[in-house]
């Protein structure tokens, strides 16, 4: 998969707040080795009725090992339905294999990125493929 570092990176939290961003997704390994995002203050708002949440547990083919990550999605009400969207699109991704550009548009776009957004996170993608 393409790198994981978008335009909303370290915001997503503020931006979720604010009403501007409708969905965020998180992926960490299992076992985890560090707190990669404040889960404990999406869980507040997902406590108010401010946030849906999802977590899915996944197990990836890498090589010859098998690598357990757990993915969780926060949804602003009203945009749930971008959750098993994304869930959806990310399981496609991993059965074609490699990277995939158009499907790196969709989930930019379940992510609530703008159209130049994408097309720089694209841009940059190809140079690290």
């Amino acid at each position: 998969m393409a790198p994981s570092i978008g335009p909303h990176e370290m915001r997503e939290l503020e931006l979720m707040k604010s009403g501007e961003k409708p969905l965020s997704m998180f992926t960490e390994p299992i076992p985890l080795d560090a707190k990669t995002f404040p889960e404990d203050e999406f869980d507040e708002m997902v406590n108010e009725g401010k946030l849906i949440k999802r977590v899915c547990i996944e197990t990836l083919e890498v090589g010859s090992n098998q690598i357990r990550t757990r993915r969780v999605l926060y949804a602003l009400p009203g945009e749930e339905w971008r959750i098993p969207a994304a869930v959806l699109v990310h399981k496609v991704y991993r059965s074609l294999g490699g990277w995939r550009p158009d499907l790196d548009r969709v989930i930019g776009e379940l992510l609530g990125y703008d159209a130049v957004d994408i097309d720089e996170f694209v841009e940059r993608s190809k140079t690290s493929v």
